[in-house]
């Protein structure tokens, strides 16, 4: 008889068990979403930019995809020119501005697109101006984020500026 008394509390057991378990399930879930939603790409551009005016080439290429391709005057560049491009051209841009003209940011992708205008530092008085776009990446599980494209288009070309070294072929 005494074990019949003690079986509704052994379900009561059991339920408040599950609840628990599903009540820890969703916290987690939560702070799951929490991690995933602290990459700020408007910090991660302007960590973009001062990487540029620092000059700054090893911070670029960290914040590069692998698989990066760099759209520079309408041509499509791999990884190793938009390397080579990166190291030249960090060594010698001054006072990087951008003004964002549209931006976005998804679950798994980000983009800015706007102006920007910058100096060398080997002319102070020449401006170099024009348009660009940086598409932002999320890599798989690993939560990070990186840049996958490039794509700066200066207003004028000038024989000054470093070009990418190799076209992007079809693989």
């Amino acid at each position: 008889m005494k074990m019949y008394k003690l079986l509704p509390f052994l379900g009561l057991l059991l339920v408040f068990g599950a609840c628990q378990d599903r009540e820890r399930e969703e916290v987690a879930e939560e702070e799951e979403v929490m991690v995933e939603d602290t990459w700020d790409s408007d910090e991660a551009m302007a960590d973009w930019r001062d990487a540029w005016n620092q000059n700054d080439a090893q911070s670029l290429e960290a914040a590069t995809a692998d698989d990066v391709v760099l759209m520079f005057n309408g041509k499509a560049h791999r990884q190793d020119s938009v390397t080579s491009w990166i190291q030249n051209s960090a060594s010698w841009m001054k006072n990087l501005r951008t003004t964002s003209v549209m931006k976005k940011k998804g679950e798994d992708f980000a983009y800015e697109t706007g102006t920007y205008t910058h100096a060398t530092t080997e002319n102070d008085t020449m401006q170099m101006a024009g348009t660009y776009t940086v598409i932002w990446e999320r890599s798989g599980d690993q939560n990070e984020w990186a840049i996958k494209l490039m794509d700066i288009t200066p207003e004028t070309q000038m024989d000054s500026m470093p070009m990418p070294k190799q076209d992007m072929r079809p693989e």
